[in-house]
């Protein structure tokens, strides 16, 4: 039986209710000092409202919110923040052109006489930042640090608050996977100290890592609360969404791939070095490696954002150019960018123009009038054909979710009839319904005759979806392995420890 006095935060029946949808139906929740506890469930589960009404963003219309026992209303933000309350959104809320220090104390800063006391924020900031481990200097611009400096950071200004409870909104989605280890670690010290910790995340595999007791929502209603001793992966996914995880990842055809889509021979660039590569028609290439090895940089090259040096390029068998993302496009190559809202969205465009994008820019490039042939209603009909939930596709694409933005970007490539897809991090930060029509989609393309490369650093996703895998060290291939590998075969050759022909058979 959990004792009162540890329990730091207890939201009790919360609901909550917007036109025409009840957001929140009677949820309780609680979190006890010195604990993890994760909330998982799809978008649109409940998880961002119900930490809105914690923050004071938002107003619960039944229930009541405790702390440490005492009933608490939050009216304002700031009232939260007062309280010992610190939420660290998925995107981050730092001004980049400030320092660090300046972050850290906006709103509550130093003065003197009217004068800002910089070097005391700048001394208090750099104990803060001892006291997790950093090391980040205090006067630094914010635009200078890593999104994983910048995670710090925030966490940091929880601090300067004495925080007492600390909700964390898909902190690793942005994250590499040793920076995600290093937050994991910051956060066992912080629980350690008492801290009460909410961590929401689509990621499951860091949740089961990382959490104490999971709760899960569907639909605006809580699922169960359980300890992380009692349940796995598939528990939580069939709580989610009512169906096995093994049912994720859709059925390989049986048959051979065809012709080659993508043939790579003795490429080399700044980055990468003797790239020798092939992709058949039908086919799912996966590429893994360590985030430093040169997988990126591989999807770029092909792309054509960063093109290869040297060494020849085949695209179905004719010759490929690769000098410029527009030079691949013209040749039948998509790209789906691991960054989707720097590198791969118009933000303020809307639905529809951001998956017209491809055609638009080909219509440039070509000056053929039409080129494509698909119109707006067309388009239309492809957004959705996948699925794609908006209320209406002239919206601004900004205020869709993650998962509904990644159909977009794919949509895109689907309506320039490419023949190639290369994939990078495709289902980041997306819910694991999402990802379950992301990879529908993906298998659907290849099984009509097309290629696709996958560069993931989810080793369950890279096995899963892939036909065949090729593993990166150092900027080089260093082996390829057959359909159904193991985590621990790929990860002994992102090491570098040895290498595999197409065979499997292992080498010096």
């Amino acid at each position: 039986m959990i004792m009162a006095a540890e329990i730091a935060l207890e939201m009790r029946a919360i609901t909550k209710r917007f036109p025409g949808v009840v957001a929140l139906s009677a949820v309780s929740f609680d979190c006890r000092r010195g604990e993890i506890h994760a909330i998982c469930g799809e978008n649109g589960a409940g998880k961002s409202t119900l930490m809105n009404i914690l923050g004071g963003n938002y107003r619960p219309d039944g229930g009541e919110i405790r702390l440490d026992g005492k009933p608490v209303r939050f009216r304002h933000p700031q009232q939260s923040r007062a309280a010992g309350v610190s939420i660290i959104y998925q995107e981050l809320s730092l001004l980049p052109h400030r320092t660090v220090a300046e972050n850290v104390f906006l709103g509550v800063e130093i003065a003197r006489r009217g004068v800002l006391a910089t070097q005391a924020m700048r001394a208090r900031t750099k104990e803060l930042l001892a006291r997790i481990g950093s090391a980040i200097d205090p006067g630094a611009p914010v635009s200078s640090l890593s999104i994983a400096s910048r995670q710090i950071v925030e966490i940091a200004k929880g601090l300067l608050l004495d925080a007492r409870i600390l909700v964390l909104d898909e902190p690793t989605a942005a994250l590499e996977d040793r920076d995600a280890q290093k937050l994991f670690t910051l956060l066992r010290d912080l629980r350690q100290s008492g801290i009460a910790i909410v961590y929401i995340s689509h990621r499951l595999a860091e949740v089961t890592e990382i959490a104490d007791r999971i709760t899960v929502l569907k639909d605006g209603a809580k699922v169960w609360t359980k300890p992380r001793s009692e349940i796995d992966l598939g528990m939580i996914v069939s709580a989610m969404v009512g169906r096995d995880l093994s049912d994720f990842y859709p059925k390989r055809p049986a048959g051979a791939p065809g012709a080659a889509i993508l043939s790579v021979r003795d490429a080399s660039n700044a980055a990468l070095h003797d790239i020798n590569l092939e992709v058949r028609a039908g086919e799912i290439l996966g590429v893994g490696g360590l985030e430093d090895s040169g997988k990126a940089e591989l999807a770029r090259a092909i792309f054509g954002d960063a093109p290869f040096a040297s060494g020849s390029i085949r695209i179905a068998g004719g010759a490929l150019d690769a000098h410029s993302p527009r030079a691949a496009i013209a040749a039948g190559v998509g790209y789906l960018p691991s960054d989707r809202k720097l590198e791969g969205l118009a933000m303020k465009q809307s639905v529809r123009d951001n998956a017209l994008l491809a055609l638009h820019a080909m219509r440039r490039l070509l000056s053929i009038p039409g080129r494509g042939g698909l119109a707006a209603d067309a388009i239309d009909k492809q957004l959705v054909a996948r699925n794609v939930r908006a209320a209406d596709f002239g919206q601004q694409i900004a205020s869709l979710s993650g998962g509904n933005q990644q159909k977009v970007i794919l949509c895109r490539w689907l309506a320039h009839d490419c023949r190639l897809l290369v994939c990078v991090e495709p289902t980041r930060g997306i819910d694991i319904a999402a990802k379950a029509a992301v990879y529908e989609t993906m298998r659907a393309f290849a099984d009509a005759g097309n290629a696709l490369i996958v560069v993931s650093s989810d080793l369950p996703e890279l096995i899963g979806v892939s036909d065949r895998l090729v593993v990166m060290h150092e900027g080089r291939i260093v082996g390829e392995l057959p359909r159904g590998s193991t985590e621990e075969e790929i990860m002994r050759l992102s090491l570098g420890l040895g290498c595999r022909d197409p065979a499997g058979r292992e080498s010096a």
